[in-house]
């Protein structure tokens, strides 16, 4: 609140995106088309998750049999980045290209794919780099993509194919982060739309539903899962686990033991 308050005094009541504007009608009759959209993202960061854990397996597999040290394996990466440049980068340009709708469905699709093997390449070449900009870009080209096959479908009660692309990009980054409310929020901020923000948590609500029974509620605790710590299942989980059955239990003669009253 106080960061959008400071820079709404400083550059004016905008917003980074201005989608056009759909009537009420056309709106609510997507709604079941926002629906479908998110089950469909959630298997698409679902599938984004288990690429990069199938990927950091594999290259895990490889050095220890290829007892390669540590460094090589970025350095393999960046080997592959020479050759095919286009993995690298946070994608922002073609995230803002979906957004806009200046993609074309094949372009839509193929880039989405690509995006999640260099993510995979990246991760598991311990190269730098993060999941959240990745996941915006694979949830734009996803809703994009779904967008433009729903509205030519239903011409007559179909709005804005951006629309899809913007909920597209909050749907999958939610399932990935595990962190819906915060997502729809950055959406509110950026479009300025509640009509736009309904939308996402509807797609917002189904697809990290689905994500979260299908990993371990996100990525990160995803990942902590696979290195045997146990957050996943919350506090009343991993915090009996920090403690020794022979820290609590005292002898029958101990003076802070109880009783045999209490103890019966």
């Amino acid at each position: 609140v106080a960061g959008t308050v400071i820079n709404r005094l400083e550059f004016g009541d905008v917003t980074e995106f201005s989608l056009p504007a759909a009537t009420a009608l056309e709106f609510y009759q997507e709604l079941p088309a926002f629906l479908m959209l998110g089950g469909i993202c959630g298997f698409v960061a679902v599938a984004l998750m288990w690429t990069i854990f199938w990927a950091e397996d594999i290259a895990n597999h490889i050095q220890a049999h290829a007892r390669m040290p540590r460094w090589l394996r970025p350095a393999v990466s960046g080997g592959l980045a020479l050759l095919f440049p286009h993995i690298i980068g946070v994608g922002y340009e073609t995230t803002s290209a979906a957004l806009t709708g200046e993609l074309v469905l094949h372009e839509a699709v193929v880039f989405a794919v690509l995006k999640v093997v260099a993510v995979s390449i990246t991760m598991a070449g311990r190269m730098g780099g993060g999941v959240f900009s990745p996941a915006l870009m694979v949830g734009a080209l996803t809703g994009l993509a779904y967008g433009l096959i729903a509205t030519s479908i239903f011409p007559e009660v179909s709005g804005s194919h951006t629309l899809y692309a913007l909920a597209g990009m909050g749907a999958v980054a939610a399932a990935v982060l595990g962190a819906p409310i915060s997502t729809t929020l950055i959406v509110f901020e950026l479009t300025g739309d509640w009509q736009t923000g309904l939308a996402v948590m509807v797609t917002v609500s189904i697809s990290t539903a689905l994500g979260s029974r299908l990993v371990d509620r996100s990525f990160f605790l995803s990942q902590l899962e696979r290195r045997d710590v146990h957050l996943a299942a919350g506090p009343q989980a991993y915090l009996l686990s920090m403690f020794r059955v022979a820290t609590v239990m005292r002898e029958m003669d101990d003076p802070k033991a109880p009783d045999e009253e209490q103890c019966w």
